[in-house]
């Protein structure tokens, strides 16, 4: 998992789409721009670009929490454990 984060931020960096200055509302602005990609992908009923879309929307995620040394294994376990508690 860390070097798929690495490469995907190092990747995305290259590309000048993040830098320095990147806020965390860019990053929800541009998890938002993705979100709507994928459901326009549903209903076009183009599935093949929806699952695209879907990683698109992980990276984007992944590059949030890099960029903010959150760490992202750790709270998705956290979560995980969470959810197998939960009586809904």
């Amino acid at each position: 998992m860390d070097k798929i984060i690495k490469e995907n931020y190092e990747s995305t960096v290259l590309r000048g789409l993040i830098n320095s200055k990147t806020t965390d509302l860019n990053f929800l602005m541009k998890l938002k721009e993705e979100v709507l990609e994928v459901e326009e992908s549903y209903y076009s009923s183009d599935i093949e670009n929806m699952w695209e879309e879907v990683a698109d929307v992980i990276l984007v995620c992944l590059n949030f929490a890099n960029h903010f040394n959150i760490d992202i294994e750790s709270e998705l376990k956290k979560k995980i454990e969470k959810n197998y508690k939960r009586h809904d």
